[in-house]
């Protein structure tokens, strides 16, 4: 993937995610997502904290250490759960905008852990936040509407860094699906998801872990 391109892609999945939570209603905050250990308040931690994480990394800056420990993290802490979405909203041009640049995709990059190739990096956020898009939809009755390219991204992505991830502890068990499975579809499989998820019936699927 092109920097260019890529860096379209990310800023997209970013819009994604950002919208779910946007239209993520706070007396929704205690539904259970599609991660059985988590609720959408646990959900709206974790992406405000991957916000912080990749606008720092595609900066190249450390980060609060407090990041990977505290729930809930620092820039949400001391707010009420009414304005997490508006802090939510007002970290992704940042995160974004953190790899507009070519030199972003370059070199290593990290997450708080181990660095990496940075093209690798960005393309494992593409797909990151758009999955978590989807958790924070279906948990709370939305819509998500994926572009048909960002799919095919995502599950270029994960077909080749999941079993990886799954070896670090980071995604659940890949869920086994239908041949005519959507690529969207089939990136949620891979990354531990049941594309038929409900939260009528979570117990139907084990969630992903990240």
């Amino acid at each position: 993937m092109t920097p260019p391109a890529g860096a379209e892609q990310l800023a997209q999945s970013i819009r994604l995610v950002t919208g779910a939570v946007d239209g993520a209603p706070v007396d929704q905050y205690e539904n259970p997502t599609p991660d059985s250990e988590w609720r959408v308040k646990d959900l709206v931690n974790h992406i405000a904290m991957m916000l912080v994480l990749t606008r720092d990394a595609g900066a190249r800056t450390a980060s609060d250490p407090a990041l990977l420990t505290a729930n809930p993290v620092p820039v949400l802490a001391g707010r009420p759960e009414s304005e997490w979405a508006l802090v939510v909203n007002g970290l992704a041009e940042p995160a974004a905008g953190a790899w507009s640049e070519t030199r972003a995709w370059q070199g290593e990059a990290g997450l708080g852990g181990p660095p990496m190739p940075a093209e690798a990096l960005g393309e494992i956020l593409i797909a990151e936040f758009a999955v978590h898009a989807w958790d924070v939809a279906v948990a709370t009755g939305q819509r998500l509407d994926v572009p048909e390219s960002l799919a095919r991204a995502m599950l270029g992505t994960y077909a080749r860094e999941a079993p990886r991830m799954r070896g670090l502890g980071l995604l659940a068990d890949e869920v086994p699906q239908d041949v005519h499975a959507s690529p969207f579809e089939r990136s949620l499989a891979l990354s531990g998801r049941n594309p038929r998820w409900s939260s009528r019936a979570p117990e139907a699927a084990r969630g992903a872990t990240d």
